[in-house]
């Protein structure tokens, strides 16, 4: 489980309890008051901080579930949590300084027409494409570009 999914899931179980990242940690709470903090390298219960007081006023069966959403997330292996980082290639700005990025539909390579949205890789993809035309495989290094300000983490 990633780290929004995470907070995604404790989100949904009631209308009353708010996730937040907060210093490389999920802050949950309940009602306005801190319940639990999760940090996002925990690889067990006991390194989650429970504040009891607040803790305590939680119905059982939404302690219930967000027990059942924490253990998930904490059996994820560590590096599994977090997001990958998404790519675009770009290609050489056009006579008029607009961006071109390579475009990739079906398997096939092209730039992308004006308003297309360019297509975006992660570095797993990235390598499987060098992998399979390894001539390119420096084209596509120098055309690496991080997409930034993407809420699909």
């Amino acid at each position: 489980m990633k780290i929004n999914e995470l907070g995604n899931r404790i989100r949904a179980i009631n209308t009353l309890i708010g996730a937040h990242e907060r210093l490389s940690m999920i802050l949950i709470s309940w009602n306005g008051l801190s319940v639990v903090e999760v940090p996002y390298r925990a690889k067990n219960m006991f390194d989650c901080k429970f504040i009891t007081d607040s803790y305590l006023q939680l119905p059982d069966d939404i302690k219930a579930q967000l027990a059942g959403i924490i253990g998930k997330f904490l059996r994820t292996p560590v590096k599994d949590r977090f997001p990958e980082k998404k790519y675009r290639l770009r290609w050489i700005d056009d006579i008029k300084g607009c961006k071109n990025y390579l475009n990739i539909n079906d398997g096939v390579w092209g730039f992308n027409p004006i308003g297309f949205i360019p297509t975006a890789l992660t570095e797993s993809e990235l390598e499987q494409l060098k992998h399979d035309n390894p001539r390119l495989a420096p084209a596509i290094d120098a055309m690496k570009e991080l997409v930034e300000g993407e809420d699909d983490k």
